[in-house]
């Protein structure tokens, strides 16, 4: 929303008389540029569909971890622009489970941005991730608050894609001397 309250007001400031014909033809070219999907948004395409997932959830790393199960719907959205994830489990770490993400490529900071949120918590996930050269293999890096401590912690998290039937997402927290401790594996794998 902020973004578009922005390029209106960009709009109405810049189709001012002050603007050449030219300089108008130029703003809504670079409009267009940035709001176009392409190719970094067809990379997102191999996760749509409807998945099974099982997950691995590790609360102390000496331990055994808890492990779950549930499903996905995902689609691209907005033309292209956006995945949207819709996950659920009838039971996860002892209660139901629900939770919502869109993933998209922003072509203005040349990176992808991702923001989830669940029934695990009440606020907003923000992540900013790259893909490699191979394209399926995707790495997102956050700031959340530990809802244990109440602090800032940094988490990575990394999404393999193996084929078209199934991909993967590790999730890692960063303690402050760089270490990083997976604390949550999911595997998905299409419906048939």
């Amino acid at each position: 929303m902020r973004r578009l309250v922005v390029l209106c007001g960009a709009v109405l400031v810049l189709g001012s008389s002050a603007l050449t014909a030219d300089d108008k033809k130029d703003l809504f070219e670079a409009m267009r540029k940035a709001a176009a999907p392409g190719p970094f948004h067809k990379k997102l395409e191999p996760m749509v569909g409807s998945w099974t997932w099982t997950s691995k959830f590790w609360f102390d790393p000496a331990q055994a971890p808890k492990e779950g199960n549930g499903t996905a719907e995902r689609k691209m959205i907005l033309d292209g622009r956006f995945l949207q994830d819709e996950a659920v489990s009838k039971e996860l770490l002892g209660q139901p489970f629900k939770g919502f993400g869109l993933t998209g490529y922003d072509n203005m900071q040349k990176k992808y941005v991702a923001v989830w949120s669940d029934t695990f918590t009440t606020a907003l996930s923000h992540s900013i991730g790259t893909v490699d050269e191979s394209g399926k293999v995707f790495t997102f890096l956050r700031d959340d608050i530990d809802p244990f401590t109440g602090q800032k912690i940094k988490g990575k998290d990394i999404i393999r894609i193996t084929d078209e039937n199934k991909h993967s997402m590790e999730m890692f927290k960063i303690v402050p001397d760089g270490k990083e401790i997976k604390v949550m594996e999911l595997t998905f794998t299409r419906k048939k």
